[in-house]
């Protein structure tokens, strides 16, 4: 048995040696962050944009831009949100703790803020004010208030990148998208990012003139990774690692992953994981197949989990996605064959929407319905011989 590293790693962020063709998206991202630009990163889940932004923050830093990126999923509350923005903007100054609680001090005079110090000499920034009073929202206008002074008043360089965006939006409502367009415009000093998952509820928010956050900023939306390239780094990994590859085998890894970006590099990496263990035998279409059923019976609980929190309706709804691939859902024809009334398809693929089981994409005037997970559609599969 060979002693190697797995070439595609998962579950956790990417080098940028590790991406596929994503080096134009990289780089127009850091010209607006040296631009001091905003952008709206918008792109699936499972494609790829968290490790994008992790690969744009080490070279920011790099060319002397700090970098705050938050996941504003992470965060039950907006105060512990703004909280950990004005600690990393802290951190981030330079010139040791005086020079920056006394900068930061002033720039948060609003907030009155007190600095506590750990074992380590990492510093965390408390706020005085009563914030239960002053409201979450205008809690959060104040703490990004307080990295564009701050970035004013040390002449740093600054970014803030807020990952998963549409949380705030969903939980605060138009009021959020208000107050944060009426901070954000306002700052020539610090760069923001605000990427998001929700592609639908995102495109509507910076796309409608009706909405505040329409032409606050520029669009890049991040799009599937070309289907020749993909093959080519599958291709390399194995052959690189001394395994034989048949015709067919990396194209059927894209097929069963349904070429999401996550789920190929799980795919490729427990086919590579199979072969190591027979590397007399090539990578091969079966192979894959049966590392599919692997790792969807590993998953068996989670998948079960979310498979009994649905609806009846929601079910047939989804199993019609699959065995339609996501077209012409709202047909009679559908409705007929999977029992299911017209306006229950679309009221349960609405629902289905929210709950991130399933994605729309838009593309040559068309609309089609997705898994977020491909991998659900192949444990469906398995567990009903579907």
């Amino acid at each position: 048995m060979k002693r190697l590293s797995n070439p595609f790693p998962y579950g956790r962020e990417l080098r940028a040696d590790e991406l596929v063709n994503r080096d134009a998206e990289r780089e127009t991202i850091l010209r607006s962050l040296e631009n001091r630009d905003k952008l709206f990163l918008i792109g699936p889940r499972r494609f790829g944009k968290t490790s994008l932004l992790a690969t744009v923050e080490q070279e920011a830093w790099e060319r002397g831009i700090s970098v705050l990126r938050f996941d504003a999923e992470k965060y039950e509350t907006l105060e512990l949100l703004a909280q950990a923005i004005v600690t990393g903007a802290a951190r981030a100054m330079q010139g040791g703790f005086e020079r920056m609680s006394e900068l930061v001090r002033t720039a948060a005079a609003a907030l009155r803020p007190t600095f506590q110090m750990d074992e380590h000499g990492s510093v965390s920034v408390q706020f005085g004010v009563d914030t239960g009073r002053k409201g979450e929202l205008p809690l959060l206008g104040d703490a990004l208030d307080s990295v564009e002074a701050l970035a004013e008043r040390s002449g740093q360089q600054v970014a803030v990148v807020l990952d998963e965006v549409q949380q705030i939006v969903v939980e605060h409502g138009l009021v959020a998208e208000r107050q944060l367009r009426a901070t954000v415009q306002r700052h020539r000093s610090v760069a923001y990012v605000f990427a998001g998952s929700a592609t639908r509820l995102l495109s509507e928010m910076t796309g409608h003139p009706d909405r505040p956050f329409y032409r606050l900023g520029s669009r890049l939306f991040l799009g599937e990774i070309p289907r020749g390239e993909f093959l080519a780094a599958l291709e390399a990994g194995f052959e690189q690692s001394g395994f034989g590859v048949e015709p067919g085998a990396c194209e059927r890894i894209l097929d069963l992953a349904e070429e999401v970006p996550y789920n190929v590099q799980r795919l490729a990496h427990q086919s590579w994981e199979m072969v190591r263990v027979s590397p007399d035998s090539p990578l091969s279409k079966e192979l894959v197949d049966r590392a599919l059923e692997s790792i969807v019976r590993m998953e068996d609980t989670a998948y079960t989990q979310l498979w009994i929190s649905l609806t009846r309706n929601q079910k047939k709804t989804l199993k019609a996605v699959i065995e339609a691939e996501g077209e012409n859902l709202q047909s009679s024809t559908i409705s007929r064959q999977f029992k299911i009334p017209v306006s229950s398809i679309q009221r349960s693929l609405a629902d289905l929407e929210v709950k991130q089981i399933l994605r729309v994409d838009h593309a040559g005037g068309t609309v089609r319905y997705r898994l977020v997970d491909p991998f659900l559609g192949g444990w469906i599969r398995v567990v009903q011989a579907f």
